[in-house]
C-alpha cells in the first residue's frame, strides 16, 4: 500500500484521527505493514500482547474459545484499531483474530507505541479514559469485542425518551447485533412514599443497589432489551455501563438534567457520543449552545461528540438554517420530523447506520456527458434496495449527486438531466463571461440548473450529499454542504476555460475533478464504512484508442483531453480507498455528446449488474 493511502486511512479513524499530520507521519514510520492472507491468524486467545494493529485493508475476525469450540464474535472493518486494551494492561489477548481475505494492517510493537505516547501525551490521556472504562473482571466468555455508549441529552418536551427507544430499534435492526436502552430517573424526581411507578412497564433499578449479578429481573424485553435506572448524585454509573458491555455492543442512555455539573461529568464522559436533542427556538438554541461551550471548556473533546437533532415537529420561530446554525454556533447532525412523518423512520435510520458503522456512501466521478452512466448505476442499486446514506459528486457527479439527494425518482432524474445536458451542450457565444475568465457566464450555468432545484437548500435534501469543488486561489479542495444547492452543483461544474468560476463567500469555485475526479476519499473523510465508487473516466488504453479515431481536434479536445490526463493518476488512487468501483465502459461515446443520454444510461446500468453481486455481498453482509 502506498503511504499516502495508509496516512489517509490512519488519520480518518479513532483514536489517531485526533493526531496532526506531522504525528500521524511519525506514527507511520516507527510502523510495519504486513500483508495476511486468508485464514491466517494475526494472534491467538492467551497470546502475549506485543503490538498495536490497525486494519488499514481487507476484513478480520475476531472469535472467541471455550468447551473446546470457538464462537465467532465480530467482523471488523477497515479503519478499526485492536489488541489496544491487552496492550495497555499487560494482559493476554482475550480473543483470537484471524484474516479471513487478504488484508493490509499496520503494527506497531509495543515499545515504539509505548514511547509513542509518551511524547504524545494527549493521546495517552484518551487511551488512558478507553481503559477506564473496560471491565475489569470478566464473569464469563468473551461475547462481545467492542461496545459503543451513546449519551441522549435534551429536554424531554422535545421527546428524547421516545427518541432513544426508536433510534435503539433502527440499530438493532440495521446492524443485528445486541442493544439496550437505560432510561435513567433522576431519584430526586421520585415521591417520598415510593408508590409513583415511573416508567409504563419497567421495574425500576436503584443504582446505589447494584451489584455485578443477574439484571434479568430489571431488564424488559421486547423489540429491544431496556431498564429503567434510578440515579443518584455519586452512584457508580461506569461501573454500571462497563458491566453492560459484556453483553451488549450499543448502550444507549439518557442523560437527566437534574444532576450538578461535576455528576454530569460521569455521564458524558463515557459516551462515545452525545445526540442532543432540542427544539430549534431561539431561547433553546442559545441554552444549547452555552451547554456546548461549557463541555467543550471542560474538556475538548467533548465538542467532537455532540450531534445536535434538532426536533423540527414543533418549530414556533420559523428560523432560517443559517439563523439556527448561526445561534447554536455548533454543526446541525440532523433534523427530525414528527414522529408521524414520512421522513422520521428515514433519518432515524441514518442516524442508527452512522452509530452502528455500517454506512455506505456511493462517489459519482467527473466526465461531462460521460456522467449520465451515474443514473444506471443508481438505477441499479435502487431497483436492489441498497442502502445509500451518503452521496458524493464532482462535476457532472455532482448534479446526478445532487438529483438523487434531492428525492427524485429515476425516471425524472433522467428527464432533468436530460434538459441541463441540452441547454449546457447549445450553449452559444451570447452567454461569453467578460473579462474573460471562462466561454459560458457562472449566472448563466447557475441560472440553468436553478431551473432544476430552485431555492432548495443542503438542508432541505432527504438524503446526505457532499458536493466537491477546487478554490483556485488556495488550490485545495472544497466540500460544499451548506447553502443552495443550485450554487454549490454550479460550482462543481464549472470547468476550466468552458465556464467562469463561481464566487461563494471568499472562494473562488471551480470543477471538483480538477483534484477530486472521483471522490472516495472525502466519502472515506465523513465517516462512509463502505464506498462504492462510480468511474466514467476512460482509461489511459482506451483514452489513446478513441483520440485514435479523430482525424481533426477542436479546443474542447485538448482542454478536456489534458485534464483528462492528469485526472488518471487521482483516480488510481481514489480507487484503491473505494471496497467496491463500476468502471462503466464508455468507448465509442463522447464526452459532449449529451443528446446520447440512453446509451450513457445503459452503459452505466450494464456496469453496475455486472458488479451487483458483490455489491449485495458488501452492503449486506
Amino acid at each position: 500500500m502506498e503511504n499516502r493511502e495508509v496516512k489517509l486511512i490512519v488519520s480518518n479513524n479513532p483514536p489517531f484521527n485526533k493526531l496532526n499530520p506531522e504525528q500521524i507521519d511519525k506514527l507511520i514510520s516507527i510502523s510495519e505493514i504486513k500483508e495476511y492472507r486468508n485464514r491466517e491468524v494475526i494472534y491467538c486467545q492467551g497470546d502475549s500482547p506485543d503490538s498495536l494493529y490497525l486494519l488499514l485493508k481487507g476484513r478480520v475476525a475476531v472469535s472467541v474459545s471455550g468447551d473446546a469450540k470457538s464462537s465467532p464474535i465480530e467482523i471488523l472493518k477497515r479503519g478499526t484499531c485492536f489488541g489496544l486494551i491487552s496492550l495497555l494492561t499487560e494482559e493476554t489477548h482475550s480473543v483470537t483474530a484471524e484474516s479471513i481475505e487478504t488484508s493490509f494492517i499496520l503494527q506497531v510493537v509495543k515499545g515504539e507505541f509505548r514511547q509513542f505516547l509518551e511524547d504524545n501525551p494527549y493521546l495517552a490521556l484518551d487511551f488512558s479514559r478507553i481503559l477506564s472504562q473496560r471491565v475489569k473482571s470478566r464473569s464469563k466468555p468473551k461475547q462481545i469485542f467492542q461496545s459503543k455508549k451513546i449519551g441522549i441529552i435534551g429536554s424531554a418536551l422535545a421527546g428524547k425518551t421516545t427518541f432513544m427507544f426508536d433510534l435503539s430499534k433502527q440499530i438493532k435492526g440495521q446492524t443485528g447485533k445486541k442493544v439496550i436502552s437505560v432510561q435513567i430517573i433522576d431519584s430526586k424526581v421520585i415521591l417520598p412514599d415510593s408508590s409513583q411507578v415511573l416508567g409504563a412497564g419497567f421495574n425500576n433499578l436503584i443504582l446505589e443497589d447494584f451489584k455485578e449479578d443477574d439484571l434479568s429481573g430489571y431488564i424488559t424485553e421486547d423489540e429491544i432489551d431496556r431498564i429503567s435506572l434510578v440515579a443518584a448524585s455519586g452512584d457508580n454509573f461506569l461501573a454500571f455501563l462497563n458491566f453492560l458491555s459484556e453483553s451488549y455492543h450499543f448502550i444507549l442512555y439518557e442523560i437527566p438534567f437534574g444532576f450538578s455539573d461535576a455528576d454530569l461529568n460521569f455521564f458524558i464522559e463515557p459516551a462515545q457520543s452525545l445526540h442532543f436533542l432540542i427544539f430549534p427556538e431561539k431561547g433553546a438554541l442559545k441554552k444549547a449552545s452555552n451547554l456546548i461551550q461549557e463541555l467543550t471548556r471542560k474538556n475538548p473533546l467533548n465538542k467532537e461528540k455532540v450531534k445536535v437533532i434538532l426536533a423540527e415537529f414543533s418549530e414556533a420561530d420559523h428560523l432560517s438554517f443559517a439563523k439556527k446554525r448561526g445561534l447554536l454556533e455548533h454543526p446541525i447532525h440532523a433534523a427530525l420530523s414528527s414522529r408521524d412523518s414520512a421522513d422520521y423512520i428515514p433519518t432515524l435510520r441514518r442516524l442508527a447506520r452512522q452509530i452502528g458503522e455500517v454506512t455506505v456512501g456511493v462517489a459519482l466521478g467527473s466526465g461531462a456527458a460521460y456522467g449520465y452512466a451515474h443514473i444506471g448505476v443508481l438505477k441499479v442499486l435502487t431497483e436492489a434496495k441498497i442502502p445509500i446514506d451518503i452521496i458524493c459528486g464532482t462535476s457532472m457527479g455532482a448534479v446526478i449527486a445532487a438529483l438523487w439527494a434531492a428525492g427524485f425518482s429515476i425516471p425524472e432524474i433522467v428527464d432533468y438531466s436530460r434538459q441541463i445536458g441540452k441547454r449546457i451542450g447549445s450553449f452559444s457565444l451570447l452567454g461569453l463571461s467578460i473579462p474573460f475568465r471562462g466561454i459560458m457566464r457562472a449566472k448563466r450555468l447557475e441560472s440553468i440548473l436553478k431551473r432544476i432545484f430552485g431555492e432548495l437548500t443542503f438542508y432541505d435534501l432527504k438524503h446526505t450529499l457532499k458536493v466537491v469543488t477546487f478554490d483556485f486561489p488556495s488550490r485545495q479542495a472544497v466540500i460544499l454542504e451548506e447553502g443552495l444547492i443550485y450554487k454549490a452543483v454550479a460550482a462543481s461544474c464549472a470547468f476550466p476555460g468552458i465556464f467562469e468560476p463561481v464566487s461563494l463567500r471568499k472562494d473562488i469555485l471551480l470543477d471538483g475533478g480538477i483534484l477530486n475526479p472521483l471522490p472516495t476519499k472525502i466519502l472515506l473523510q465523513y465517516g462512509a464504512h463502505r464506498i462504492i465508487a462510480s468511474n466514467i473516466t476512460l482509461s489511459e488504453d482506451q483514452a489513446r484508442s478513441e483520440y485514435a479515431k479523430k482525424s481533426r481536434f477542436h479546443i474542447f479536445d485538448f482542454i478536456f483531453g489534458s485534464i483528462e490526463t492528469m485526472q488518471q493518476q487521482f483516480i488510481q488512487q481514489a480507487i484503491k480507498l473505494a471496497d467496491l468501483t463500476i468502471h462503466s465502459n464508455l468507448q465509442g461515446l463522447g464526452w459532449t455528446e449529451f443528446d446520447k443520454i440512453e446509451e450513457f444510461i445503459q452503459r452505466g446500468e450494464a456496469a453496475a449488474r455486472e458488479k451487483l453481486p458483490e455489491i449485495k455481498k458488501l452492503t449486506f453482509s
